[in-house]
């Protein structure tokens, strides 16, 4: 089925969380959602959700996105860092994947608005990353400390979103979203690393606009839980949760457009 975008209506926005390979959950929430019929012209991610949201973002079908996945190994992430500076591994291989998969170079020449959401250690906030090249931006939202290298993008140096906010939505505002979903694949486990989101301000609106503080109007938490977050052996079961996920949450995404835009009947953005 193909994807609709209403013309009239709220502009749909799409939040993918971190959470390492629990991130395969997206995945499946993806494919849901494109089967239902749904297109989100707005993608925020953190981490392993800035690497699936930047898969979609860049037009990947759904099937893609899930074979990519389920195919995936250590190798197309990282290689040991024989250095050992800053991290056990180097995630130079994880740029050159992209590139394979992932045609347009740039964040800004993606077809749909995309930001990946890092924490700047030397300015100590929150960064969202919506030009530049695109595999560097993917390195810096998913490299997480200690174990792969922080990410020196001009003069800021770079580290995993999950620092800054593991479920970014007010980043997703700020790209132009009216309407959030967002995808929680560590049902609130990271609550306690978004202690620092005070420090956000640098990267919203001023304080008079509150706006893009309003969560997420729809949030997808898929069964994740007695599952790896480093080891691709569920990898199956993720998908199988995230979907099983976004098939119950279709309702609620179908009230909460019609609820936006003062309808009962059928929502813009389902065929």
């Amino acid at each position: 089925m193909s994807e609709v975008t209403p013309d009239q209506g709220p502009r749909l926005g799409l939040v993918l969380g971190g959470g390492a390979a629990l991130g395969a959950a997206h995945a499946g929430v993806v494919e849901v959602l494109q089967r239902a019929g749904y297109s989100f012209p707005v993608v925020a991610g953190t981490s392993a959700g800035g690497l699936i949201g930047a898969g979609y973002a860049a037009g990947l079908s759904s099937r893609v996105i899930v074979d990519v996945i389920l195919t995936a190994t250590w190798g197309d992430f990282a290689k040991f860092n024989r250095e050992r500076r800053w991290g056990l591994l180097d995630t130079s291989p994880l740029e050159q994947s992209i590139e394979k998969h992932i045609t347009v170079s740039r964040i800004e020449d993606l077809p749909r608005r995309f930001g990946a959401v890092a924490w700047d250690m030397r300015a100590r906030e929150a960064v969202l990353l919506t030009e530049g090249p695109l595999g560097r931006a993917l390195r810096a939202t998913s490299a997480v400390p200690g174990l792969f290298p922080p990410v020196l993008i001009g003069d800021q140096l770079l580290v995993d979103g999950a620092v800054a906010d593991n479920l970014p939505v007010w980043a997703a505002r700020l790209l132009g979203a009216d309407l959030v979903v967002a995808v929680d694949v560590q049902r609130g486990v990271l609550k306690a690393v978004e202690r620092v989101r005070h420090t956000l301000r640098e990267v919203r609106p001023s304080a008079g606009d509150v706006s893009n503080d309003r969560p997420a109007e729809v949030v997808i938490q898929p069964d994740t839980s007695g599952a790896p977050r480093w080891s691709a052996k569920a990898v199956p079961e993720l998908i199988a949760a995230g979907q099983q996920a976004a098939e119950a949450a279709l309702p609620d995404i179908a009230a909460a457009i019609a609820h936006a835009r003062g309808l009962t009947g059928p929502p813009a953005g389902t065929a």
